[in-house]
């Protein structure tokens, strides 16, 4: 298991707010990422490692 990062980003790219979240594989942390976010723009880490970055949309 793997401890990921996901910041929840304002609409000027900064830092609102993040979590912490446990998966097994970068996939997994993606599909968890986008159900707890709504809409908003974020990024996943993997301590240095960026694992993604993306919109999430209320049908994601």
């Amino acid at each position: 298991m793997t401890d990921y990062r996901v910041y929840i980003l304002n609409d000027k790219g900064h830092i609102q707010s993040d979590t912490l979240i446990v998966k097994a594989d970068d996939a997994q942390a993606i599909e968890a990422a986008k159900k707890i976010v709504g809409v908003r723009h974020v990024e996943i880490w993997d301590g240095e490692r960026l694992v993604g970055r993306f919109k999430t949309t209320p049908d994601s």
